[in-house]
């Protein structure tokens, strides 16, 4: 018996922890227990879909359009359960058939799909456009104006991080926790945040971007952050030569806009459990990690600490 390669081996653990993830929606769904089964459904819809984009190469073509079919299905269960008096599209018995074909996208050639995806999708938009011609009146809703003088805080962003990924048996997921970066006149930077990316080799974007929230904490020549950012894909199935770039932006006043003040990034190497201090670079983020000026001689650096979660 031929032993698998890691990057068939990591496939199988991949498909594996979605099956399990797929039993606990449907099990929650069984239950009775819609928010929970939702969520479920929803956050695997999504971890899913990460893997049919062209530029993903763990799948075939052939298992991405299986994998596509998987997705649409838990968005559309994920509808009946938010509105269970109107759509109607997949039912729990459909989705539980589907549980079976995660089994064979390992396989050279997936057996045939058992929910006719298409069929349900046409009904749930012509439940859709009925709903729509029975309504007497559109619903408006108001739009929520916060007055910036009298409530400050309440128009600061709230960045836009994303919740640790599902856990997956044999796999690691990484969080970088952002404390502080030290720049010359840290004082004068007005409204400043991080945005994370992990890019390929190429420059290409793996994951989703994510901006921090909005700080105004300093000390003497440190912003400070102290956020975590949970990245938003297993380290195992990371694509090589992939780095984590970290772009510190500002806003400008005067000039209206927000400007990137400078950019550092971790290389795959050096994610390793605990403190790091990272270099920082002049703009403009060279996504290729080729053109690298560093930003001041003075010791200033990005502080951070990594998490290895197994």
């Amino acid at each position: 018996m031929t032993t698998p390669s890691v990057d068939e081996r990591n496939i199988d653990q991949l498909v594996v922890s979605w099956e399990k993830t797929f039993k606990s929606g449907t099990d929650y769904d069984t239950w009775g227990q819609p928010v929970e089964a939702t969520g479920i459904y929803q956050r695997l819809s999504k971890c899913i879909k990460e893997y049919t984009c062209a530029e993903s190469e763990t799948f075939t073509d052939e298992q991405k359009k299986i994998l596509n079919k998987v997705a649409a299905c838990l968005e559309l269960r994920s509808g009946a359960l938010v509105d269970p008096g109107f759509i109607k599209g997949i039912s729990l018995e459909d989705l539980k058939k589907i549980e079976s074909n995660l089994k064979q996208l390992v396989d050279s050639k997936p057996r045939e799909f058992p929910v006719d995806v298409v069929a349900a999708q046409a009904h749930m938009h012509a439940q859709a456009a009925k709903r729509r011609s029975d309504a007497p009146l559109p619903l408006i809703r108001p739009q929520v104006h916060v007055d910036e003088d009298e409530d400050p805080e309440a128009v600061k962003s709230h960045g836009s991080l994303l919740p640790q990924p599902i856990p997956q048996e044999g796999m690691t997921t990484v969080t970088v926790r952002i404390e502080k970066i030290g720049l010359k006149e840290a004082a004068q930077f007005i409204d400043s945040f991080i945005t994370v990316s992990v890019k390929d080799s190429h420059g290409v974007d793996v994951t989703s971007r994510q901006d921090t929230p909005i700080t105004s904490q300093k000390d003497d020549q440190y912003i400070i952050f102290s956020v975590d950012v949970h990245i938003q894909r297993h380290l195992e199935l990371m694509p090589k030569g992939f780095a984590i770039f970290f772009e510190f932006n500002h806003y400008k006043p005067k000039k209206k806009i927000v400007s990137t003040k400078c950019w550092t990034f971790l290389e795959n190497d050096e994610i390793k459990e605990g403190p790091l201090a990272l270099e920082l670079y002049k703009k403009p983020t060279d996504k290729r990690r080729k053109r690298l000026g560093l930003l001041t001689v003075k010791p200033l650096f990005l502080h951070l600490k990594i998490s290895l979660n197994v």
